[in-house]
């Protein structure tokens, strides 16, 4: 009987194939602390300043209009977070460069400031005018503006699949990518200081495995597993972000718009460091291709 040979061939598609299986969820699970990116630890890294910098910002807005693809029917959730203002505070944040102060929903602060004090002048006993007063607002030296500007839908696809007697796999992939602007305006006299440009790749894989045999006559085994793996957008949109928070420092490092609390030795490689990526970059085309000829 040729049955344990096929259940052989059964339990090695289970075990070589399906090992995020292992993983999967069972049962429910508690909140956890938000996972960090690739980004984050670069962005923590970072040298301290020497004076951290003011900043505010009204909007970091989707400006890209596009809502996310389904494959029946439509859809009005949108392909991209619409909270990456809160995502680029929280960068701002983690860099230690930054001050940031609320903007975007300074309606609420500012109305909240009006209530304190017309609730004091009410019911407060003392006459002396030089209590203590609401603290003026900080301002902004500079703001950052700009957006998701990009989100572009399989920009690769492809995969790759084999069956022999009934037994056979298939490996599928899709790729999309993100593009993000930042910008650095002075509030002084409205010159943009600096612009960041960053994009994200976003993968998409699924694998899948069956087993279609006859074990004995009129007993058939047929077996089917697999499983999808989608990279969140929001944490690539939280990656480009990130990224581009370090790489708006290191810019204004190199061009002494800030300085940081460093040596003068380290802060030299630092930027070494950073220029050799920009060129790397510099010589890259989409899909990872290299624009320098070979001949």
């Amino acid at each position: 009987m040729r049955f344990p040979f096929y259940f052989a061939i059964l339990i090695l598609f289970f075990i070589s194939g399906c090992g995020a299986f292992y993983n999967q969820p069972t049962g429910v699970e508690n909140a956890i602390i938000g996972e960090s990116t690739p980004a984050t630890s670069l962005l923590k890294a970072l040298p301290k300043a020497k004076s951290p910098i003011v900043v505010a910002i009204y909007k970091f807005r989707d400006q890209t209009g596009q809502y996310k693809a389904a494959e029946n029917g439509s859809t009005f959730s949108t392909a991209v977070t619409q909270g990456a203002t809160s995502v680029l505070i929280k960068a701002l944040e983690d860099s230690k460069w930054f001050i940031p102060i609320e903007r975007e929903n300074i309606g609420n602060l500012l109305q909240e400031r009006n209530l304190i004090r017309s609730t004091r002048q009410e019911y407060s006993k003392s006459t002396n005018p030089n209590d203590t007063q609401l603290t003026p607002l900080l301002y902004a030296g500079v703001l950052l503006e700009g957006g998701i500007i990009s989100y572009d839908s399989n920009i690769i696809t492809g995969g790759f699949g084999a069956r022999y007697f009934g037994a056979g796999g298939s490996v599928r992939y899709r790729q999309d990518r993100v593009t993000i602007y930042l910008r650095m305006v002075s509030t002084s006299n409205g010159k943009i200081m600096k612009s960041i440009y960053v994009s994200k790749t976003i993968l998409s894989q699924a694998i899948d495995q069956s087993l279609f045999k006859y074990v004995n006559f009129k007993r058939l085994l047929e077996v089917e597993t697999g499983y999808t793996t989608n990279e969140p957008v929001q944490m690539a949109v939280t990656e480009a972000i990130e990224k581009a928070v370090s790489s708006l420092v290191l810019e204004g490092i190199k061009d002494k718009i800030w300085e940081a609390d460093i040596s003068k030795e380290k802060e030299a490689s630092l930027l070494v460091q950073f220029e050799a990526e920009k060129e790397d970059a510099d010589v890259k085309a989409i899909y990872g291709r290299n624009l320098i000829n070979r001949r």
